[in-house]
Order: C-alpha cells, then structure tokens, then sequence
C-alpha cells in the first residue's frame, strides 16, 4: 500500500508567531535592540540570508546595521581589518548582536574570526552557552512541531560545518533523543535513523533510498538552482518521510526568527 506523503512542517507560520512575540516584548520594554551583520564575499545564499534578516529586523523594530565586505564594497578585506571591524562593534554600546554571515571566503580563519566577538554579543550563540544557535533552535522547534516522542529514537546529521554539527548534537541529547550520529556525507546507514538533519550545500543530494519509512526529516540546505530556491532534500523523499522540512520555508525563515529572539535576549541582559 502507498503511503501518504509526509506531513509538511511549516516552520515560516511558526517564525511570524515568533517574530510578533519578539515586536510586542520590544514594544513592552522600550528599548531598541541593535543587529550588526557583516557579510564577507558574494555568496549568493549568504546574502539572501542577509536580506531576510534585514527585513525580520524592520518589522520587528531592530536597528540592523549591515556592514558589506564584498564586490559592493570593500572587496579587499584582509583579516586583520575585519578584526578591527569587530572590535570596533564590540565597543559600540548601540550594538547588542554581532553576527558574521558564514561561510567566509577561504582565505579567513573563520574560528579565529567568530572567536574574536564578544561572547556577550554573540548572537549565533558559537561560544556563548547562554543561547542556543539560531540554526540548531529553529531545528529544534521543527522537531517539536512534529509532536512525537523524541526520547526513543536515534538521529543522523550530515554536514560540513563542524562547529554547526556539534552543538546539534549536543542539543539534540539534551531533548533526550537517544543516539546521535554526525556524518560528513550520505551513508547507506541513513535509512536506519528515525530522524536526518542534512546541511550539506549540494541540491536534492538526500534521496527516497536514504530515508527509514516514516523519518523525521530536516531540510537545511539552501541552493540556487536555475534562479529557484531548494534545498539538501530530493522531492521525492516526501513520499517516504513521515515529516518534512520544505526549502523555501522550514528552517530558514525559523533560523531568523530565533536569530532576532537572541537578540532581544541580549539586548535584555545587557540592561539588567
């Protein structure tokens, strides 16, 4: 018998809840939280990225202050001036958030980089324990939404980024999943998990084979394709999954909202 496809999981109705929660408590508060973005290079996912969160920011009432390394301008930024860039944002008293938009060009240490932010503006929450990575939050959230019973069950995730990877990893066992397991790329070992988190970079590259009849499924990838928007995820894998992350709409628009919640929560702690 064919199964029903996967229950889609709407994570861009979730983050316009979030994002009205986050307008109303500014509002309540009375203080105007600032966001600094910088982007480094062209890339292309990275600066839609940076309009999404220019445009979250403005409905939300954040000052969003984009500094712009790139073929717009200042293209020659070498790594000693973008760590000028932020300990100057660092000593800024109307900047609560830092974010650098990842992944920087090459040439850039980008720990060395990321570690240079003050852990108290720290708004991706790399090395700051006090919040959780927007990314990994809005996952969670997804997972969440999904309403199953996550303590039995184990999960793959595949991706590059190192520091993305484990601090999932550290989340997801803490909402009490069972085994967790981290994999640079597609294992035939995939169909065996209960849930699969892929932030991989590379266009429909999660198969229907890869995926156990009835897996959570969590789509964080973002490519251009022929000018359209898509993700890690093959389409057809909604045929087999019992829940699905779509690309555009799951984690990304859920990744900003939790971006601008930590920024409230900063903005808070810096007034307290």
């Amino acid at each position: 018998m064919k199964q029903n496809k996967a229950t889609i999981l709407n994570g861009k109705l979730l983050a316009e809840n979030i994002l009205e929660q986050i307008k109303q408590e500014i509002e309540q508060i009375g203080l105007t939280p600032g966001l600094a973005a910088i982007l480094v290079g062209d890339d292309p996912a990275s600066k839609m990225y940076l309009e999404l969160k220019e445009k979250a920011c403005k409905k939300v009432g954040i000052n969003f202050n984009k500094y712009l390394c790139n073929s717009q301008c200042y293209d020659d930024i070498d790594e000693k001036e973008l760590l000028e860039m932020i300990e100057f944002l660092n000593q800024d008293k109307q900047i609560d958030g830092i974010l650098i938009q990842l992944p920087l060009p090459s040439r850039f240490d980008t720990n060395k980089i990321i570690k240079a932010i003050n852990p108290d503006k720290d708004v991706d929450g790399f090395y700051n324990g006090k919040i959780t990575p927007p990314t990994v939050a809005a996952i969670i959230e997804l997972l969440k939404m999904t309403k199953e019973n996550l303590a039995n069950k184990n999960a793959m995730i595949i991706g590059k980024s190192d520091i993305f990877i484990n601090n999932l990893e550290t989340h997801l066992l803490n909402l009490g999943i069972k085994k967790v397991t981290k994999e640079k790329n597609i294992q035939q070992s995939c169909s065996d998990y209960d849930i699969v988190i892929i932030a991989y970079g590379q266009p429909y590259f999660l198969k229907s084979k890869n995926v156990k009849n009835g897996a959570i499924v969590i789509d964080v990838g973002i490519n251009k394709l022929n000018g359209i928007t898509i993700g890690d995820v093959d389409p057809q894998v909604a045929d087999r999954a019992g829940f699905i992350s779509p690309v555009p709409g799951g984690v990304g628009p859920l990744t900003v909202a939790c971006l601008l919640r930590n920024v409230l929560e900063l903005t808070k702690q810096h007034w307290n």
